[in-house]
């Protein structure tokens, strides 16, 4: 095996297979990347046997072959390469040589032999998003993923496509996010999977801004998306997602419009003072065109006020200061609605228009 190929182009591909690399492996060849060159194209790929990554990249082959090398190291060795145009890369016996200039450094091959194939996956069910929207969907709701192993279902995010749109849903059972993104193309009228919520978030991180389409590729057990020069491939997860839209009120006593920023900069200071405390709460107070935020600990205390337009009755309400700041902190929107049905019913975060996202939030019970 022997090519010559551009520096940066071969430590991105390295950066996004990376991404699929255990931190601890249990079977010590999956360490590896694997390193394939065939025709004009070099394929690297890696895997923790959950998640499947490959890419490709275009290089001048003098030998066509294989290897497989310690991904951590070689992913950050090339990555301080990448000041060079060039790089050469050729197996000579049982190592791997990357000359640069007029250096070389020699990586001991691991046996290919044993590395896992990448899951094939049947296209007969399928559907094609923009891959902005799908990454700004997944990044804006991937906080509201269970951490905790109580509920394993609720670890994942459910992509649950209808007609033309696709809702990505993640809850704990302090709050949920959906989102939406629209539909390119489908296979079907709609279809559910559940993919576990750190993978999707490491496929977001590969995800790209803007318009180019991503094919989803759906079977009984395992997904792939297709983003072109690569692919990703990993297993669902087993079972039925929560009914998430039975759990959203549909009825409220009290609307508040407020700007974004502004709610979000007055939340930001009044949680100073309980940012490093267990009960980190604070108190809203809304009353005709203020929302009054109040914080207290032993440290001090921190009152705010946000204009608003307020409709239906006042209300004063409770909440964990790190779960409202968190869903607020993902909007781009200038204006939203806050909508409340009392202190201890659930509330949600919507756009002033459309229904792009939903964030819902418990409140804390106040005493006294």
């Amino acid at each position: 095996m022997k090519f010559i190929c551009n520096t940066e182009e071969l430590s991105n591909a390295l950066g996004t297979v990376s991404k699929a690399l255990s931190s601890k492996p249990n079977i010590p060849i999956l360490e590896g990347i694997k390193i394939s060159v065939l025709g004009d194209t070099v394929t690297l790929t890696a895997t923790d046997l959950e998640l499947f990554i490959e890419t490709k990249i275009k290089a001048t082959v003098k030998l066509e072959g294989d290897a497989v090398v310690n991904g951590k190291f070689i992913n950050d060795f090339v990555r301080k390469l990448t000041h060079l145009n060039e790089v050469e890369v050729e197996k000579s016996g049982s190592t791997l040589v990357i000359k640069y200039g007029d250096n070389e450094t020699e990586i001991q091959c691991l046996e290919e032999d044993t590395y896992p194939e990448i899951r094939k996956v049947s296209d007969e069910v399928f559907m094609t998003v923009k891959e902005g929207d799908l990454k700004e969907a997944v990044e804006s709701i991937v906080y509201c993923v269970a951490q905790d192993d109580t509920r394993p279902i609720l670890k994942g995010i459910l992509l649950d496509l209808c007609g033309e749109q696709l809702t990505c849903v993640a809850l704990d059972g302090y709050r949920l996010g959906y989102a939406k993104c629209d539909v390119i193309d489908s296979s079907k009228e709609s279809a559910k999977i559940i993919i576990a919520g750190k993978t999707l978030s490491e496929i977001s991180k590969i995800l790209e801004e803007g318009d180019k389409a991503v094919k989803i590729t759906m079977q009984k057990n395992v997904v792939m998306f297709d983003l072109g020069n690569t692919v990703i491939t990993t297993r669902l997860i087993d079972g039925d997602f929560i009914d998430y839209k039975k759990l959203i009120p549909v009825t409220f006593t009290t609307k508040v419009t407020v700007n974004k920023d502004n709610f979000v900069s007055g939340l930001d200071r009044a949680s100073l003072v309980v940012r490093n405390k267990k009960q980190n709460f604070l108190k809203l107070s809304i009353s005709g065109t203020v929302i009054e935020i109040n914080t207290a600990s032993e440290i001090g205390k921190i009152r705010e006020t946000v204009t608003c337009v307020t409709e239906g009755k006042d209300l004063d309400i409770a909440f964990n200061s790190k779960y409202l700041y968190e869903a607020l902190s993902k909007i781009k929107e200038d204006f939203i609605d806050v909508k409340l049905s009392g202190a201890t019913s659930p509330s949600i975060i919507v756009p002033k228009e459309g229904d792009k996202f939903l964030y819902m939030v418990l409140p804390v019970r106040m005493i006294g």
